[in-house]
């Protein structure tokens, strides 16, 4: 299967920069084009032809709610999941009505953009497998809940197993603090994985996870136990 073009529509260059990497890092998706308002956004969707669309509120010249209606006007056939620190109902709201499929709240974890990745690929997936599709399929289509396995003890993309092997790993570091790339060589996970593994935990309340700024470069994300 060819990766599913991606636009991103973000005016904070850093959070455009952790999204389009993100992306980047799905074996099913690509970034095709990123930009900062919506005048470049409808520039380069014209051009770009992007099959998914990641949409901020808060943009440069305007609202990523009036680029999404204005897209969905000029009739670009495009799936939107809006990126935003908004939380008030009535933008929620108005952004279900626009049939906006995902919601992701900031600060985006890296676990939480993937997670709606896959949730796009089994949407794309329920759709297409057939002409007509039963009530169950037509349920978790429109309630996402309904399409998870309910006797899983881990959200999906957490494997119990591997869940396990870390927690065992971590019960035998001390006080001080470690990266997800100390973690994944010590569990033989990918760098990306493990990272997707700590957030999955620091949810859980069981690791907190702090910026070390001095690295000399990039701030450094490392984590440490709770108490």
């Amino acid at each position: 299967m060819s990766r599913i073009p991606v636009m991103i529509v973000e005016d904070d260059l850093r959070a455009s920069y952790v999204l389009e990497s993100t992306v980047n890092q799905h074996n099913n998706f690509h970034v095709v084009a990123a930009c900062e308002g919506i005048l470049e956004a409808e520039l380069k969707a014209e051009a770009f032809e992007p099959e998914l669309i990641m949409v901020d509120i808060t943009l440069t010249d305007g609202n990523g709610i009036d680029l999404v209606k204005s897209l969905k006007q000029r009739g670009f056939n495009a799936a939107f999941i809006m990126t935003t620190a908004e939380r008030e109902t009535t933008t929620i709201e108005t952004a279900i009505q626009l049939g906006v499929i995902d919601y992701l709240v900031k600060p985006i974890r890296m676990s939480r953009v993937l997670q709606a990745l896959d949730d796009y690929l089994d949407f794309k997936k329920r759709l297409t497998k057939n002409n007509k599709i039963d009530q169950q399929d037509i349920d978790a289509l429109f309630r996402k809940s309904s399409s998870q396995d309910s006797s899983r003890k881990t959200p999906k993309g957490i494997d119990e197993n591997t869940l396990e092997k870390l927690n065992q790993y971590l019960e035998t570091i001390e006080d001080h603090s470690f990266t997800a790339e100390e973690v994944g060589d010590a569990i033989n996970l990918s760098r990306i994985t493990a990272r997707r593994y700590l957030e999955y935990l620091e949810d859980q309340g069981h690791v907190c996870m702090t910026l070390d700024y001095k690295t000399g470069g990039r701030p450094k994300q490392r984590y440490t136990k709770t108490a």
